[in-house]
């Protein structure tokens, strides 16, 4: 059984909506299909989840040659129809080939460069990699992708996914457990690429006084959101030290002690009579389906089964 901690039921009054209504505005529909417009791009197909975690556009790219602008998402792209040249170089980044359909690359977050590209029909997969290990309890960081970003990768399986969760969310959107798993394996076998063996580093014993500032963080933040590197900071390592040192305390991966405590908190507040969508926002998720799918993976059945399954009063 994982590790218990102190916890409170904390009235959270109008913070969900608010939230909720921000994030809305920072990743409206309208806003990616302008910043697409910009690069040349054409839209035919769009799609966006309610957290704004991950992004996905079909689109026709017209010849460019020039800077390319920084994301601060990691962007997956796949040709889709067309032959022809691109070329990107800067920020340690140096990526020249050609792309034909089912050809797979990608660029880091946070960077820029130049070059240039021919005329393409691409799927982009945008993703926000924060809140992508915080939702699926991963660790992926941007240096894993360091590799992969500087080849094009004509990899069979890498494409026959990628392919499946364009159709997949023409049709539900981009929350289906389909499109997460498809996800979650294209980014192991990209992150994976090329990938030197590293040397096993004994970390500091994560005890005392910095194990409870970690774990009263992680209460603090239930209903918002913490990144590892805050609670890095807190227990005074890297992120990779960190992640290490609080598998080998706690048993579990920071995400997923951290998604296990959310789903306490739900428990709580479901035994209260909250909804299952109230709840949901309460504890940090703004797509209620995310949320349903998180308690089951925890706890083994839904929230609306467990909701059933308490006594009456």
């Amino acid at each position: 059984m994982l590790p218990l901690h102190k916890s409170a039921i904390t009235p959270i009054v109008g913070k969900s909506e608010k939230l909720m209504t921000e994030i809305s505005r920072q990743h409206r529909p309208e806003a990616f299909q302008q910043r697409m417009q910009k690069l040349g791009a054409s839209p035919q197909l769009t799609r966006i989840d309610p957290a704004g975690t991950v992004k996905l556009a079909l689109s026709e790219f017209s010849p460019f040659e020039g800077e390319y602008a920084s994301a601060p998402y990691l962007m997956l792209h796949m040709c889709t129809r067309h032959i022809g040249r691109i070329r990107r170089f800067g920020d340690g980044q140096e990526l020249e080939g050609v792309l034909r359909p089912g050809t797979v690359g990608l660029a880091l977050p946070n960077t820029t460069g130049e070059g240039y590209w021919e005329k393409m029909q691409m799927l982009g997969i945008a993703v926000d990699l924060e809140a992508f290990n915080r939702e699926n309890e991963q660790s992926f960081h941007v240096d894993d992708f360091a590799a992969s970003a500087s080849a094009l990768h004509n990899d069979p399986l890498i494409t026959a996914v990628m392919t499946a969760m364009w159709r997949d969310a023409e049709v539900n959107g981009l929350s289906s457990a389909f499109f997460d798993h498809g996800l979650n394996l294209v980014l192991n076998r990209l992150s994976e690429y090329n990938k030197k063996p590293e040397s096993k580093k004994a970390s500091r014993p994560l005890t005392g006084v910095r194990l409870t500032r970690v774990l009263d963080l992680i209460e603090e933040r239930i209903s918002t959101n913490v990144t590892l590197l805050e609670l890095a900071q807190v227990a005074e390592q890297d992120k990779s030290s960190f992640s290490r040192s609080f598998r080998q305390r706690m048993g579990y991966a920071p995400y997923e002690y951290f998604t296990f405590r959310r789903m306490e908190r739900a428990k709580q507040l479901l035994h209260l009579g909250q909804s299952v969508t109230e709840v949901a926002f309460t504890v940090g998720y703004l797509n209620p389906s995310k949320f349903s799918a998180a308690f089951r993976r925890v706890l083994g059945f839904t929230p609306s089964e467990w909701k059933l399954s308490l006594p009456l009063n």
